[in-house]
């Protein structure tokens, strides 16, 4: 490793402070604790984590590398100090100064490195020889920009998953005390009434619950689309019943949601076959879905508008 690539890493650890600052500024108590799937950590969890990675990880690592020969280095078990330690029921200012405290006891070891020490080593149990600048290396990618990329991610899908829980809502509100002949009424022929859009919500809905479950358990599964206008009128959308269309939506968009929280970080990359998008992952039809839930509330809204419903 040249010092280039030295000082990339060292760069890396020395902003984290002020980016983790950054990460947590404004986030309610709800979303910290909050966690994004079974078994997975909150935000809350992961700061704790960082903080134990520092003091009980890498600042013994580097103070034992550089005092002695061929140290054997400590390993930290995550999950069992998460346990030990009770992370929910810590302060998180507490710990956020802590780690930041230890930060700096860090900064201040490597900062007086040599050129030569650089390359000494020490053993991980299960690792195997690690020298100072491939720890250093691993604390940069893995530990800070890992656990910052975590925490984003998080935030990110409690935001996508809030949006997509709130829905029927926004719909029942929109449609609520609005006539039944303004409902099927159509702007002109060949548009859709604001009851034909919310069946075509609630069809496109089942879609997608069909979509996230064969992507999260198969690998690159076919996804099907279908014609929304033949749709429409093979099942007369305009003829339905409103009350039991927002029924149905409000069932299937509890599913999809319910799907999507269930899902560990990873499934959110797996993707299957879109017949027109290619490789189509969860994360990226969670987006498409959101954006076409906003899509159809703004024709709903100005339909409202247009026949002075609003």
């Amino acid at each position: 490793m040249d010092q280039a690539e030295r000082e990339r890493y060292l760069e890396i650890i020395r902003s984290t402070p002020d980016k983790l600052k950054s990460a947590l500024k404004g986030v309610p108590k709800k979303l910290l604790t909050w966690r994004p799937a079974p078994g997975k950590w909150s935000i809350h969890e992961i700061v704790c984590h960082m903080r134990d990675a520092e003091r009980n990880g890498y600042l013994i690592r580097y103070g034992k590398i550089l005092a002695e020969d061929n140290p054997t280095l400590p390993d930290v078990d995550p999950d069992k100090l998460a346990q030990e330690r009770q992370y929910g029921r810590m302060n998180l200012r507490e710990v956020v100064r802590d780690w930041q405290a230890a930060r700096r006891e860090a900064l201040a070891i490597l900062g007086k490195v040599t050129e030569e020490q650089w390359g000494r080593v020490g053993t991980h149990p299960s690792l195997g020889p690690m020298s100072l600048e491939t720890i250093l290396k691993r604390q940069a990618l893995r530990n800070d920009e890992g656990h910052l990329g975590q925490i984003e991610n998080i935030k990110k899908r409690r935001e996508i998953l809030s949006r997509l829980e709130e829905l029927p809502r926004v719909l029942a509100s929109l449609v609520h005390g609005v006539s039944d002949e303004v409902l099927r009424r159509k702007p002109v022929l060949e548009k859709w009434s604001m009851l034909e859009i919310l069946c075509h919500l609630r069809d496109v809905d089942q879609l997608f619950v069909e979509r996230y479950s064969k992507v999260a358990n198969h690998d690159r599964p076919a996804l099907r689309i279908f014609n929304q206008d033949e749709l429409a009128a093979l099942l007369k959308y305009n003829e339905d019943n409103p009350a039991s269309v927002l029924r149905e939506l409000r069932a299937v968009r509890e599913e999809a949601v319910a799907l999507l929280y269930a899902l560990a970080h990873q499934s959110w990359q797996r993707f299957g076959l879109h017949p027109k998008r290619g490789e189509f992952s969860i994360a990226a039809a969670a987006d498409h879905h959101l954006s076409h839930d906003s899509s159809h509330v703004n024709q709903i809204r100005a339909l409202r508008e247009k026949f002075g419903a609003a």
